[in-house]
């Protein structure tokens, strides 16, 4: 055996350790779920899900939460001492009480161990030939085989004490880690394996490497190395242990040893050690016990603080706890023998070693600084809040003030080739050539104000990036883009070029690439801080990183613009210990390594520490299935259950209830946040419903038929995952089925056919009867209208005052009521040929009525005649000579019999909506006193019975909605009599082109009347 610290390279890592740096850990204790703070194990099963067993139960997490199980859920004791993934998906749980089996991650199945009460497990492992080692307290080890338990062969249970560890190696061996010593079990027999001085070693944890070298951990006496050529090698506290207490020991992929211990996590790499703690970043350094995940991702398990992720060293980051002279670095710049000075926001110019500090008491105009650079002649100059400094060797060379801008915040610095300093600052742009400061004019109608980039393109171009847009200056003068016209709204911050020359600008709404055909805007996420884009960085590779407020991006130019992808996107999960930029503050060395500002601290982005992008799809799982949003179980509607994901199989649904809710997971344990699903349900949508985040997809009132429910999940990766699916069947309804319709057409044919011609001539009969009877009644009265209303006495009573005036030579007054008697007549003989006029026509037949009557009674009555400008007579349709019986009646047996002179009144005014009132009123007798003087069945009251009749035919046979209401006996506020009136309700049938000012339609308030 020999000592590692014969070796020169692990004694030169230990004792040279790195000096402090802050790593990434993301944490999870029991405010996020977790069962217990003091974890005992972790292990990954088949399915990709993590599982940590606790003091208090045992935890299977998903990368996005918690599902666990302590006594309530089955668990024969709540302290999870060892956990072991199995081939079938299932996870075994050794605890202080027992061992179970966890199958479909919730089913807790009890694995009899006979002969032992309540047994505390203390290892588990599964040896070359799939068998199942148990390590039991002061009882040996178990084996469990075809369902049988016995006895490892040759355990020499007289004198091994507790197994704490068991470690199964490919051909066959076994290493079995007990309290008082090593043993090497082979073919059935036992062999003690001296560890160091002493040859009762407690081993606390065993793993082997692919070089074949075995690791055993052990409590006092640090960790071993059993080389295959047979050399044992110690490691302790005086190699760089943080203690000789190790509790776990694992390997990652790329071979490092990780041991812990309550102080903290050492890690052997190369012939170095270094260490992990509370210093270097780490939440809590209690650590019992560590694992390493499919992908990679080392795990931490405290003793009181949850579990820990680590998320690599792809990102480190230094603070002032480093010897930073601030967490806020604005700038880099690498001076002639590399090393890198940092400018500062408030605490001036540092190097990064911490041996060199610049500040306004050495010369510093300002403490913050916001950009830099190496001129030809290497010297460091720097822009600040009160203008330029230039540094020799670490001091402060002072510039002549025509050269310093002084109260100028300079942003941007960038020299030509010819020696030319460009300085952007706040009120404009400035040039230093051959030691004179020129205020550079800018684009017309541009002011270049708060400069915050510039760049010199390939071909000789200077690009000039301002809070307004970006502007170009070239051999033929200024090109310029808006911002909120060629560019999103806002400040342009960045500039850049990458491999192929286009230049690219980071907005604070946007990525911004100059091509041939002029500005394209891209977006790296939805957020908003993902495209607050403070800074960009061409490397080697010809990639662009992408500084943000929500993180780093790492862009592949071509990718994005023709696809849109090519998008690596690194946050905390990541290591980043902030996700916000600082402004252009990156820097890349002759070493390829990346430096980046945020806003605690300087990360270091090693090239060496980039991994293979794992481009496998994330493993996804259907992992539940509910019914109306509550777990359910499916006896009697399904024939049995899917023995890897517990799920029904042969699932018949109801069809009247059949609301159904699908949880599925995507197991992405380091970057949980950038996974998405997407889904469909074949047979109800064939097409992929919109990416979400969100797990499970809910379905309700499905119709019956074969239902397929597929998901595909994506990682960072950019890879859709294969569908998983989940086939279902939701049975018909009884009236869906073939013997209801077998039974219903039966009945149908032989009844329907029947019922309905019956019915169909039935109805053809009534109907028939009573148009018959409806047209019948409707001629009768119609010939009866035409009878009322041509009154034999008003035929001859015209004549003879026509013989009158023509005995009298009145010739004159014999014509005119010739005339209008003729009018009248051939008006009267045109209604009777249609069944229906318009009230225009009505009220014109009815004035010349009104003439005729009162050329003969000159001296009885007056008359007058209204129509509200707001009614268009010719879209009112009636039945013809409607109107003419209530006046005759008003004239004849209301005004005549009186010894005075009367007057009619014929109203038209606008009714209720789509409607018009026709008012027929007289100041004569009443209805009583004329009824006294009335002949019953005259033939005036025989034509308003007639004419109400008609009213009353149309409205049943549904052809118009006459409504009449009276004649009624009209009395004044003291009970005298005052008249009779009627009033006729017409539909109207909206309004028609005027055609003069007639009775008809026309301008004004026309009234007629003598």
């Amino acid at each position: 055996m020999r000592r590692t610290g014969l070796l020169l390279g692990l004694l030169l890592g230990s004792m040279g350790l790195l000096r402090a740096q802050q790593f990434g850990f993301i944490h999870y204790t029991t405010r996020d779920g977790l069962a217990q703070s003091q974890v005992r194990t972790i292990a990954q099963d088949e399915q990709g899900f993590l599982w940590i067993g606790t003091l208090g139960g045992v935890s299977r997490f998903d990368g996005s939460g918690f599902r666990n199980h302590a006594l309530q859920q089955g668990l024969p004791d709540a302290q999870v001492n060892a956990l072991l993934p199995r081939p079938d998906g299932s996870m075994w749980c050794g605890t202080g009480g027992g061992l179970v089996s966890f199958r479909h991650g919730t089913e807790v199945i009890p694995i009899p161990l006979p002969g032992l009460d309540r047994p505390r497990i203390t290892a588990l492992a599964t040896d070359a030939r799939g068998r199942v080692l148990i390590g039991v307290e002061d009882r040996g080890v178990l084996v469990h085989e075809d369902g049988r338990v016995h006895g490892l062969e040759g355990f020499p249970t007289d004198t091994a004490g507790t197994v704490r560890s068991l470690l199964c190696l490919a051909d066959g061996t076994v290493y079995i880690g007990l309290r008082n010593g090593l043993l090497r079990w082979a073919d059935g027999r036992c062999t003690t394996v001296i560890l160091g001085r002493e040859d009762r070693s407690n081993v606390s944890s065993m793993a082997a490497g692919e070089d074949g070298t075995l690791w055993v951990a052990t409590f006092g006496q640090g960790v071993f190395a059993l080389r295959p050529d047979g050399t044992v090698e110690e490691i302790d506290e005086t190699d760089g242990l943080l203690q000789n207490n190790v509790r776990s020991v694992t390997i990652d992929r790329q071979g490092r040893v990780w041991l812990a211990s309550k102080f903290g996590v050492n890690v052997i790499e190369g012939g170095r050690i270094r260490a992990l703690t509370v210093n270097q970043g780490m939440p809590n350094d209690n650590i019992w016990c560590v694992s390493v995940d499919d992908n990679g991702d080392l795990w931490l398990g405290t003793d009181g603080a949850g579990i820990l992720r680590w998320t690599g060293d792809r990102f480190v980051t230094y603070t002032q706890r480093d010897g930073l002279c601030s967490d806020q670095v604005m700038c880099l710049v690498a001076d002639s023998a590399n090393d890198l000075w940092l400018g500062t926001y408030g605490n001036g110019i540092c190097r990064m070693d911490g041996m060199a500090l610049v500040s306004t008491l050495d010369g510093l105009p300002n403490n913050t600084v916001w950009t830099g650079l190496r001129r030809r002649d290497n010297s460091l100059w720097f822009g600040t809040s009160d203008g330029l400094c230039r540094l020799r060797n670490g001091v402060v060379v002072p510039l002549p003030d025509s050269l310093s801008l002084r109260d100028e915040r300079i942003v941007a610095l960038h020299e030509d080739p010819d020696g030319t300093l460009w300085c952007g600052a706040r009120e404009g742009l400035f040039s230093i050539r051959e030691d004179r400061l020129r205020r550079e004019p800018g684009p017309p109608g541009v002011p270049l104000r708060s400069i915050r980039a510039l760049h010199r393109d390939g071909d000789g171009r200077l690009w000039v990036a301002h809070e307004v847009g970006v502007a170009r200056r070239g051999a033929n003068g200024w090109t310029t883009w808006a911002a909120g016209r060629e560019l999103p709204t806002g400040a342009v911050y960045c500039l850049a070029e990458d491999r192929r020359g286009r230049v690219w600008a980071g907005t604070a709404d946007g990525l911004v690439c100059f091509t041939g055909s002029g500005p394209r805007v891209l977006r790296l996420a939805p957020d908003f801080g993902s495209n607050y884009i403070d800074l960009l960085r061409v490397t080697s590779d010809g990639r662009i990183w992408v500084g943000t407020n929500n993180g780093l991006f790492q862009v592949a130019p071509d990718s994005l613009l023709t696809t849109g992808g090519g998008v690596t996107h690194y946050t905390s999960s990541d290591g980043l210990l902030s996700l916000e930029c600082n402004l252009n503050a990156s820097h890349l060395d002759t070493k390829g390594r990346l430096f980046f500002g945020t806003s605690r601290g300087l990360v270091l982005h090693p090239p060496a520490s980039e991994p293979t992008r794992h481009t496998d799809v994330i493993p996804l799982h259907i992992t539940g299935l509910r019914w109306f949003l509550r777990p359910s179980g499916w006896e009697g509607r399904s024939t049995g259950t899917d023995r890897f994901s517990g799920l029904p199989t042969g699932l018949l649904l109801p069809y009247e209830r059949n609301h159904l809710t699908f949880d599925f997971t995507g197991i992405s344990l380091s970057a949980p946040e950038q996974v998405v699903y997407r889904y469909r349900l074949l047979g109800h949508d064939n097409d992929w419903l919109p990416e979400t985040d969100v797990r499970s997809a809910s379905f309700s009132n499905l119709p019956h038929g074969h239902y397929v429910f597929q998901v595909m999940a994506r990682g960072r990766n950019g890879r859709w995952s294969p569908p998983k699916e989940y086939a279902f069947d939701v049975q018909p309804p009884f009236w869906a089925r073939w013997w209801f319709f077998a039974l219903t057409g039966a009945v149908v044919i032989g009844s329907v056919g029947g019922v309905a011609r019956y019915r169909s001539v039935q109805r053809h009969r009534l109907e028939r009867t009573r148009q018959l009877m409806l047209r019948s009644r409707m001629l009768q009265l119609e010939q009866q209208a035409l009878n009322a209303n041509m009154n034999r006495h008003f035929i001859f009573n015209a004549l003879n005052s026509i013989q009158f005036h023509i005995n009298k030579q009145d010739r004159a007054t014999a014509n005119r009521y010739l005339t209008s008697f003729a009018k009248l007549i051939r008006k009267n003989l045109d209604a009777s040929q249609s069944d229906t006029t318009s009230l225009a026509e009505e009220l014109e037949r009815l004035e010349l009525y009104l003439v005729l009557e009162h050329m003969r009674f000159k001296d009885r009555f007056r008359y007058i005649l209204t129509v509200d400008p707001g009614v268009d007579t010719l879209q009112v349709r009636l039945p013809a000579m409607m109107l003419q019986p209530y006046v005759e009646n008003s004239i004849w047996h209301g005004i005549l019999p009186t010894e005075r002179q009367g007057q009619v009144t014929i109203r038209v005014d606008p009714g209720e909506a789509g409607r018009v009132r026709v008012i027929i009123a007289d100041d004569g007798l009443g209805i009583e006193q004329s009824k006294a003087r009335k002949q019953s069945g005259d033939h005036i009251s025989r034509g308003i019975e007639i004419t109400k009749g008609r009213a009353d035919v149309l409205r049943n046979l549904q052809v118009t909605d006459i409504r009449i209401t009276g004649p009624e006996q009209v009395q004044g506020a003291d009970g005298r009599i005052m008249g009779t009136q009627v009033t006729i309700d017409l539909p109207s049938n909206g309004p028609s082109p005027s055609t003069g000012p007639d009775l008809r339609s026309g301008p004004g308030h026309l009234t007629f009347g003598t």
